[in-house]
């Protein structure tokens, strides 16, 4: 998982606080969210971070440089907690609590995108953006995946923003695992650390051993240990990114469905090792249809071929967002059963079918040979899969909860189906959506 990038602080004048702009944000699936906010946290590489939402659980993740204006003093304040940092895009949650969006221009020539429902910022959001051009049309995608979202005129929240104050939005300082601890367990592992190396640490400075022969290379003696089985299978399986399914969606809305005589027939998108490839079926509709029609009205940079006077096939691709499931924080098989089964059965009455398999253990890599034995981890904990398959409306998918956050998806397909009757679960548009959910035991 990449490092968070550096927040952008700017000064509430005469409030004596800071407002932080540019946050990451996660959802968070347990009954512990703080001890998994400082989780994720720490392989995030973040400085600082908040957490908030309800009933989603949201955790905001940022960098705060040690030396800003101010000089040295104000950036050991800072350290310090002596001037308070409030998460801008948290606050905007609380102040609109009904929801809504807004695209303000910053102080700094910068143009910040922030969006909330119930009171829970959206992890698409809190960006930062140098041209109000890249600016508006993320803004232009996020209504395309929530056209019901509010506009808050920019002037009103930025207004709102310098006079409210709630403790909730205060970003908090990462502690590291060590300070964690109680100070006498520290103390205690501190002298049990130094009882263990002080001999090999005197050894070391002492004289040689005459006649002491160096350990040959790749045996036992040249400190190397095998790669664990289990840590190589969590850096080695790929899980995508939340906001996979809207790009994906995003992508599908860009096909003509029914354009100069030509019709729409069927699309399927395929997960490659770090691409999507996709691609549409259409047939001539009407016999004033021309193949010089569809080519002129393609998106641009797809490819379209003919087979060749009745069919044509249009062609695109693009990037997989994904992660490595070490970093990632699994959920366990209770959890998942519970929390995320509870959020499709909710979503049910939109699907025509939801199907979530019993979970299946992911097989661990053999362990390497060392030194002549085989290294087998004592009971690693145990990875296991799912598979899940949803299939309605293309509509309905815009509703996929944030939570479903460690699947791998493998295929989204579109069929036009004409419905006599469409209803919640019917419609003209029908996708189906294939993958692998990863949780742990």
């Amino acid at each position: 998982m990449d490092r968070v990038p550096h927040t952008l602080l700017l000064d509430c004048p005469g409030a004596g606080r800071m407002l932080a702009f540019g946050l990451r944000w996660f959802a968070l699936i347990g009954s512990n969210a703080p001890a998994l906010a400082r989780s994720r946290g720490r392989r995030l590489r973040a400085s600082h971070y908040v957490v908030g939402g309800a009933p989603a659980t949201m955790a905001g993740y940022g960098r705060v440089r040690p030396l800003r204006r101010g000089g040295w003093r104000a950036g050991r304040a800072r350290a310090r907690g002596a001037v308070p940092i409030q998460a801008a895009a948290q606050l905007f949650a609380l102040l609109y609590p009904e929801g809504g969006h807004s695209l303000v221009r910053l102080p700094d020539g910068g143009h910040w995108l922030v969006a909330a429902q119930r009171g829970t910022v959206l992890s698409q959001t809190d960006r930062v953006f140098a041209s109000r051009d890249e600016a508006l049309r993320e803004q232009a995608l996020l209504l395309a995946q929530r056209p019901a979202l509010p506009l808050r005129e920019a002037g009103e929240v930025w207004e709102a923003l310098q006079q409210a104050v709630d403790p909730a939005t205060r970003l908090s300082a990462l502690p590291t695992r060590w300070a964690e601890l109680p100070l006498a367990l520290r103390l205690f592992l501190a002298c049990v650390g130094l009882a263990a190396f002080a001999p090999a640490l005197w050894n070391a400075l002492g004289a040689p051993r005459p006649g002491r022969e160096a350990p040959a290379p790749g045996g036992p003696g040249n400190g190397q240990s095998p790669p664990d089985p289990y840590l190589t299978l969590l850096q080695t399986t790929a899980a995508h990114a939340p906001s996979e399914v809207p790009r994906l969606l995003a992508s599908l809305g860009r096909l003509p469905i029914q354009v100069r005589g030509w019709a729409l027939r069927r699309a399927h998108c395929l997960a490659g090792a770090q691409r999507w490839t996709c691609s549409a079926a259409y047939v001539r509709a009407y016999p004033y249809a021309t193949n010089q029609a569809l080519y002129a009205l393609r998106p641009a940079g797809w490819e379209l071929s003919f087979q060749p006077l009745e069919a044509a096939t249009l062609s695109w691709g693009m990037a997989s967002g994904q992660a490595w499931l070490a970093d990632l924080s699994l959920p366990t098989g209770i959890q998942v059963d519970t929390e995320l089964a509870a959020a499709l059965q909710r979503l049910q009455p939109a699907f025509s079918a939801v199907v979530l398999a019993a979970a299946l253990p992911l097989p661990v890599p053999a362990p390497a040979a060392h030194g002549g034995a085989v290294a087998i981890p004592d009971q690693p904990p145990s990875i296991r899969r799912r598979a899940l398959t949803l299939r309605g409306p293309l509509r309905s998918f815009a509703l996929l909860p944030d939570a479903i956050s460690t699947a791998r998806w493998s295929r989204l397909s579109l069929e036009i189906q004409p419905q006599p009757r469409p209803g919640l679960a019917a419609s003209t548009l029908i996708a189906e959506l294939q993958g692998e959910l990863y949780e742990q035991e």
